[in-house]
């Protein structure tokens, strides 16, 4: 292909994905299927149930969607090491078996990838037998961070400024890699979309409303009920993509949250992100032992603290989260 013709095909890309993020709700759900992102053939190669067949080199087509998605063109593919692959499967092997049955009979492609600023990405596309798969964007650099760490960084990001003193500070492991994190919660999201645990499809169709549980505590798919809304979620964003706001609004949040079913503020902003963070720490609570403790620190001391396993209201997850993971209930 010419250099002309190539940058014409990304305008073209590039132009189509603007209006796809203003307008994706306009589609039905059927319609959405045939949008050419959302063709398994858009990503070329063939489908395999083999957990390292499935990683694929990020260039082309997939390269063009998240780049232009994201308005961020310095993403590079990273080639997976041996010992990169051992850490994957590895870290693979610790997620819940209805997870990893899902994750390998519906997942059409991984892709590794080098400068994002978050942890990752799950879409869902269609084969042309309207089959669904789904493709999902790791962020390497979360196989060196640490869950606290990482939390830190992504706790932190919805805040103008911040410093030693002024903070957020997250408490959930040391020892764990942060991946473990983004690789459960990206799961969660590939369960979530074959299985319609969320009634995400709902947002498609003008006026439709399934009887999905999530309307308890959901007006729709970013707004919560208003016995569970704040007027600050709508003024900020995570990982520097929108709005921020005063660190001096971190109490206040912390005091938010622990008054709600949302297991963190990342799982107050949609109905998708709440089902995937709750099955996330629920299942590093009871299988590995880890609570997720956030402390708000103002001129070096302790302001206030909001600690997941203390929050009751998310038990009303708990039924749900023990079918996923086969694990009981907490105690």
């Amino acid at each position: 292909m010419s250099r002309r013709n190539s940058k014409m095909k990304r305008s073209c890309l590039l132009l189509f994905l603007m209006l796809l993020c203003s307008q994706v709700f306009c589609y039905t759900f059927e319609e959405l299927k045939k949008l050419p992102y959302k063709q398994t053939a858009f990503y070329g190669g063939s489908f395999s149930s083999e957990l390292l067949d499935k990683v694929r080199d990020f260039e082309g087509n997939a390269k063009s969607f998240l780049s232009d998605f994201d308005n961020c063109y310095e993403y590079k593919n990273h080639v997976l090491t041996d010992a990169e692959k051992a850490f994957f499967t590895e870290y693979f092997s610790c997620l819940p078996e209805k997870l990893k049955a899902c994750f390998l009979e519906h997942v059409y492609a991984v892709y590794f990838v080098e400068g994002m600023r978050y942890g990752g990405l799950t879409d869902f596309v269609f084969d042309e037998n309207q089959k669904m798969y789904c493709t999902v964007y790791f962020n390497i650099d979360t196989f060196q961070y640490t869950l606290d760490e990482w939390f830190e960084l992504r706790d932190n990001s919805i805040f103008t400024r911040t410093d030693d003193a002024n903070k957020i500070k997250v408490e959930c492991s040391r020892e764990w890699k942060a991946f473990l994190h983004v690789l459960t919660h990206e799961t969660a999201h590939v369960y979530d979309y074959i299985n319609h645990v969320t009634p995400y499809a709902d947002s498609f169709e003008e006026g439709q409303r399934s009887d999905s549980v999530y309307y308890r505590y959901w007006r729709d798919n970013s707004h919560p009920v208003k016995e569970f809304d704040s007027k600050l979620l709508p003024k900020f964003s995570f990982y520097y993509f929108g709005k921020q706001i005063p660190f001096s609004k971190a109490s206040e949040l912390l005091r938010y949250i622990s008054k709600t079913p949302f297991s963190t503020l990342y799982s107050a902003k949609n109905w998708q992100d709440d089902f995937a963070e709750t099955l996330t720490f629920y299942y590093f609570w009871k299988a590995f032992g880890l609570d997720y403790r956030i402390t708000c620190v103002e001129k070096g001391k302790a302001k206030a603290t909001y600690c997941l396993s203390q929050n009751k209201n998310v038990r009303v997850w708990d039924s749900l989260c023990e079918e996923l993971t086969g694990i009981g209930g907490r105690p």
